[in-house]
């Protein structure tokens, strides 16, 4: 990042990576502002989040003049953030003004909340907008039911479905980030009260379900690649997945939908639905999903809609 274009073309790089996303304005401050080698600048991804910039590389932070494009692009907080799966450090700041605690973006009419400083993720996963929106789309036409939104994180798609009208259970390890949750929840006008925050194992929680005859209208699955339980049981993607469609297919109800997804690079879209329809059983249908137009390079989500 520190070689490479000179700063003119760079700032045209920039421009006109903003031009291509400019119609996205409509529905979101929250979007991939470069992707990599696809918007002419390779080893470099750049999230606004608003007007505050987080750029992303494998290597060294941008340069002095980098940032100074990224600030006369409309950037009014550069922030840097390596890529290193092996050691997962909060962002830097490294131009104009400094985030001071969570701020908020804005995403199809609902809000949620952004930290920089609370680690490796920043508090909405932009690659899921799509899905976000297509699960909302399909909720509101069906009032009424429950959604069981598993490795919920900050609750977005739990957000999404109760501004909808669902009845939601967000289940996620990680007390801290249910918490996050229902602050977004409270964010959008929505009494967290009236919806239910689980700290705990989904597979045990997707069983236990199961085992009560508990029937959801949807199921969202967005696993980790890697994880450990309390009791130290380890949940690997390439592995587990399909016994995991398996417990969320058993609880839907007979029209329910199940939204699955993966970010694991290694794991290939013909393995990724393989292992979908080993979960989900014979019967099934299931179709592929799209990530977001503004995630120009690698196709590396893998998404499901999945139908009984």
């Amino acid at each position: 990042m520190r070689g490479g274009s000179s700063d003119g073309s760079m700032a045209g790089l920039i421009r006109k990576a903003l031009e291509l996303r400019a119609p996205l304005a409509a529905e979101t401050d929250a979007f991939r502002v470069v992707d990599g080698a696809a918007d002419g600048i390779p080893g470099c991804e750049i999230d606004a989040f608003g007007d505050r910039w987080l750029v992303q590389t494998r290597g060294q932070p941008p340069s002095d003049e980098f940032c100074a494009a990224l600030l006369a692009a409309g950037a009014r907080s550069v922030y840097w953030k390596r890529l290193d799966q092996s050691e997962k450090s909060a962002p830097e700041h490294l131009a104009g003004s400094p985030v001071d605690g969570l701020f908020e973006v804005r995403e199809h009419g609902l809000r949620f909340g952004i930290d920089f400083a609370a680690g490796y993720s920043q508090g909405l996963f932009l690659d899921q907008r799509s899905n976000r929106a297509l699960l909302g789309k399909w909720l509101a036409g069906r009032p009424g039911g429950t959604v069981a939104n598993c490795f919920a994180y900050t609750c977005s798609f739990g957000v999404v479905a109760a501004a909808a009208g669902a009845d939601t259970v967000n289940i996620d390890l990680s007390r801290r980030t249910l918490e996050w949750g229902r602050e977004n929840y409270r964010r959008n006008g929505l009494d967290p009260q009236t919806h239910a925050f689980l700290a705990g194992d989904v597979f045990e929680t997707l069983a236990r379900f199961g085992r009560r005859d508990r029937r959801f209208r949807a199921v969202v699955l967005d696993p980790p690649t890697f994880s450990r339980d309390r009791k130290g049981r380890v949940f690997r993607v390439e592995r587990d997945l399909g016994e995991l469609v398996r417990l969320a297919v058993a609880v839907l109800e007979p029209a329910g939908v199940l939204l699955v997804s993966s970010n694991m690079r290694a794991l290939a879209p013909h393995a990724f639905r393989r292992e979908v329809r080993a979960g989900a059983g014979p019967g099934a249908r299931l179709r592929d999903l799209s990530m977001p137009p503004d995630f120009r390079g690698e196709a590396y989500l893998k998404a499901a809609w999945v139908e009984r």
